[in-house]
């Protein structure tokens, strides 16, 4: 486990969607698809809106 410690919730946000972004990626070359389940409430609000946009979204 690594765990890492960012100075504000956007720079979270960018790093956690670049992430989620490689897992996907990866996953969809060795298995052909890729699943997500997604948390509710306001916390991941920031990670979600830049995984709907560009260039993440597509």
């Amino acid at each position: 486990m690594q765990i890492a410690i960012y100075p504000d919730a956007d720079t979270l946000s960018r790093e956690a969607a670049g992430y989620v972004m490689r897992l996907a990626q990866e996953a969809i070359v060795t298995h052909g698809r890729f699943t997500l389940a997604l948390a509710g409430g306001s916390t991941p609000k920031k990670l979600y809106s830049l995984l709907a946009s560009e260039p993440y979204r597509d």
